[in-house]
């Protein structure tokens, strides 16, 4: 009775539980896929409270890229330019996955207040709108969560995030 049991939990938890994974697009890199897959996982494990956010996320690589990356957010796409670093891959992947969740799961009015507050900026600026890139918060936002994920900043970033908004990052994972 006790396997029957445990077999039963096990048919019922299957669907609900498993983790989400990242779709590819035909022709993405072995190795690429490989990556992506890894760096897809240590997202979803640290978000655990938004796991249902990271439904249906398409990665894939381009040859030819203006950025490092893009997320195109109506179709739920993250391009990464190849070749890279896994290292600067995986940045990358996490930084346009950060942006992916502000659509999917967007912070409610009172976190994001926190987190602007956190980087310096006024509780009400504009999300989106910044007179350069490192001045953007939804690039501050994204280059947190790159630190959350990977225990490590984004060299390349030049923007500073600050402990308290890591903490804000950390709440709202969950």
């Amino acid at each position: 009775m006790r396997r029957l049991s445990l077999v039963m939990v096990m048919v019922v938890c299957a669907p609900a539980c498993s983790a989400p994974a990242p779709l590819f697009t035909p022709g993405t890199p072995d190795d690429l896929t490989a990556l992506a897959t890894d760096t897809f996982d240590a997202v979803v494990e640290s978000f655990p409270s938004r796991r249902d956010c990271l439904e249906d996320v398409t990665i894939t690589g381009a040859w030819e890229l203006d950025d490092r990356a893009r997320y195109q957010p109506d179709e739920r796409r993250v391009t990464v330019r190849i070749p890279a670093t896994a290292a600067q891959l995986e940045v990358s992947m996490v930084h346009e996955i950060a942006h992916h969740l502000e659509f999917a799961c967007p912070l409610d009015d009172e976190e994001r207040a926190a987190f602007l507050v956190a980087q310096g900026f006024e509780p009400d600026d504009a999300w989106l709108d910044g007179a350069t890139w490192e001045t953007t918060p939804s690039e501050h936002w994204a280059t947190a969560v790159v630190t959350h994920v990977l225990g490590r900043a984004d060299p390349h970033a030049r923007i500073v995030i600050e402990q308290q908004a890591l903490d804000v990052v950390a709440a709202w994972a969950g």
